[in-house]
């Protein structure tokens, strides 16, 4: 088992076991709200931590060591891990690993050294070149082996617009890859054109926001669902 799965179980077993757990004193308040104030408590117990190693309680004068000021640097970043599987339960390894992957291309681009990515970078030049094409699909493969993503059916390289594009009635995938960009999950939209009907599922990327660090404005992932065609009796079927 990596690191990375480590966490991920860890902050995994923890909301799980506050859920479990529950408190009736509550009244309502979300549980998302509690873990904020909870990575809020831990930060706090890491500065207390550093004012133990400099020494600036007159109470207590020196009080810690760097080695606890770290341990306590960790419960804060575990306790923000569970704060993310909270708000979005069962896609914590894709949130993870769509951060970091976004935060080692950016690190690449400001000129660090050793991260794996920087020789994937691209100039944005404002067209689809074929270099920028065997990346982007280098980009997608990892995507889809080391993090199960649902390849897409159709990639559309069109200007600066990355498209894709997923088999239909797959509003799930979707949702993978939203959690995967750190994206929001748009519809379902009902939509009715040329004597057809369907619904459709998407998320996008902020415009000039590029996770994969080679020159795409925007990266739209989307699905339609429950196609037919459009009668005086058809019902779309709602997207769950």
């Amino acid at each position: 088992m990596t690191s990375h799965d480590t966490l991920v179980s860890t902050a995994r077993r923890i909301s799980a076991q506050l859920a479990a757990r529950g408190n009736p004193d509550l009244n309502g308040l979300p549980a998302t709200l509690c873990q904020v104030i909870k990575v809020q408590e831990e930060a706090g117990e890491m500065a207390q931590a550093v004012i133990g190693v400099l020494g600036q309680n007159p109470r207590k004068g020196v009080s810690h060591t760097w080695a606890e000021v770290v341990a306590e640097a960790i419960d804060v970043a575990l306790s923000a891990l569970v704060l993310a599987e909270t708000v979005d339960p069962g896609n914590l390894d894709l949130t993870l690993a769509g951060r970091l992957d976004y935060l080692r291309r950016r690190a690449a681009d400001a000129g660090a050294p050793d991260t794996g990515t920087a020789t994937d970078n691209l100039p944005a030049d404002g067209s689809e070149t074929d270099q920028r094409r065997s990346a982007t699909l280098r980009w997608l493969l990892a995507a889809h082996t080391e993090h199960g993503l649902p390849v897409p059916k159709r990639i559309d390289m069109t200007s600066r617009i990355l498209r894709l594009s997923l088999d239909g009635d797959c509003p799930d995938g979707v949702r993978r890859w939203a959690a995967f960009l750190g994206t929001p999950v748009t519809g379902p939209r009902q939509v009715t054109a040329s004597g057809y009907q369907w619904v459709e599922v998407e998320t996008e990327t902020p415009w000039e926001t590029d996770p994969t660090g080679l020159g795409w404005s925007q990266i739209e992932v989307s699905t339609i669902c429950d196609w037919q065609p459009v009668t005086a009796t058809a019902t779309l079927a709602v997207v769950a």
